[in-house]
């Protein structure tokens, strides 16, 4: 029978995983790369999708099984929450200090360099000092302090960053919708939709925190009593929102996304009438069949009365 943690981690790795998938199926169908800020959601949604997957391992009895899975989650886990804290630090200059999209993609050039080398620096580390076991939330996680601490202090670093970028950004979001709603703030109708972009974006770091924090809490329980079961119920929620981000990505970028959800519409609604139009064709076409049948056999009867009667006059003539 299945822990309370390891269905939760089911759960919440499975949402991650489907919400993440289809970011990525939705901004490919739709040719949506060419956007800097859904780039950078595309970037974030593929190592979502395979921290989520890492999530999921099986085997975790197995040493081998379970030092894969540790190194897996530690590196694209790591990945992730830089990226989030990039996408926040580029929302923060596009927004307040008003860069153009030339230099904001240098610069996200530059911090997937920066994310790599960092990602690759714990995954190294946790490969010689960590020494990963099942945890209580399922997966393979090392309680090792000379990789826990480094670990955290940096994730805690990020989401700071984050939420000082978020702050800013808010703020003089909050000061644009004011002068646009006086009409002082030139085009209202695409200056309001790139506010609503760099809103959307702002929202990264409030995610990474929430789900963040159950983490962090069951770490310092750890590290302060080792030998001390962890408090259950932030047990749960720890396994159930660990791997979610790419899930509330989702509903953030593709559900109350305006110009998507037309999109999405559109390929729906081209879809039922493409199957509509072919229903009807297929009715037109077994119409017209039919009455191609129906003449056919009529004019088969037809010549076959003719060969008849031409056959009974021949009769007629021969007994004459």
């Amino acid at each position: 029978m299945k822990k309370p943690q390891e269905i939760c981690t089911i759960i919440g790795s499975s949402l991650g995983f489907i919400g993440s998938l289809l970011i990525i199926i939705f901004y490919l169908l739709f040719n949506q790369l060419y956007f800097l800020y859904r780039k950078l959601i595309f970037i974030l949604s593929v190592y979502d999708l395979i921290q989520s997957i890492s999530y999921l391992l099986p085997g975790h009895s197995n040493r081998i099984f379970c030092r894969i899975q540790f190194e897996l989650i530690t590196g694209f886990a790591t990945c992730a929450q830089f990226w989030s804290a990039s996408i926040s630090f580029i929302s923060f200059l596009k927004v307040v200090k008003e860069f153009d999209d030339k230099k904001l993609n240098k610069i996200q050039k530059f911090l997937h360099v920066a994310m790599w080398f960092i990602s690759i620096t714990f995954i190294l580390l946790s490969f010689f000092v960590g020494n990963p076991e099942e945890s209580t939330t399922y997966w393979c996680m090392s309680t090792e302090k000379p990789i826990i601490i480094p670990l955290y202090s940096v994730n805690w670093v990020y989401i700071i960053a984050c939420f000082i970028f978020y702050i800013f950004t808010i703020i003089k979001i909050r000061k644009i919708i004011k002068l646009n709603s006086q009409g002082n703030y030139g085009p209202k109708t695409s200056q309001m939709s790139q506010v609503w972009i760099q809103f959307r974006l702002s929202l990264i770091p409030l995610i990474y925190i929430l789900i963040f924090i159950p983490a962090t809490i069951r770490r310092i329980r750890t590290l302060i009593n080792p030998s001390a079961n962890d408090i259950f119920s932030v047990d749960i929620i720890h396994s159930l929102f660990a791997s979610t981000q790419g899930f509330w990505d989702f509903w953030i970028f593709v559900v109350f996304d305006l110009e998507m959800r037309k999109k999405i519409g559109n390929c729906f609604s081209c879809y039922s009438k493409n199957r509509q139009n072919a229903a009807q064709l297929d009715i037109e076409d077994y119409k017209n069949l039919r009455n191609e049948t129906f003449t056919f056999s009529k004019d088969l009867l037809n010549s076959k009365e003719s060969e008849r009667k031409s056959l009974i006059q021949n009769d007629e003539l021969e007994k004459n």
